[in-house]
């Protein structure tokens, strides 16, 4: 297994779609993410068609801490174990 690991994935925007990766042959067994401890602002991970407003495509919302303490976290596994899912999507 390869792990590659990200590093902080930043918003420009409030409310924008942030993708994290732009190849769409790409395909991961496990997706780990965490929010930042002392951030402010939820993060909602979802699928390409995510909206914030409405929820649909909605898969998880990571809360802040903006007191520095325990980050919220989302762990997202293939139900294979293998790398058959996209992480663009």
């Amino acid at each position: 297994m390869n792990v590659t690991a990200m590093g902080r994935v930043n918003v420009a925007t409030p409310g924008a779609l942030v993708p994290l990766s732009t190849d769409p042959a790409l395909r991961v067994a496990r997706k780990a993410i965490q929010s930042i401890p002392a951030l402010t602002g939820k993060g909602y991970i979802g699928r390409s068609n995510l909206v914030r407003a409405t929820l649909v495509g909605v898969i998880g919302i990571l809360w802040p801490n903006t007191a520095g303490g325990i980050a919220d976290s989302l762990v997202l596994e293939s139900q294979a174990g293998t790398n058959n899912s996209p992480l663009s999507d």
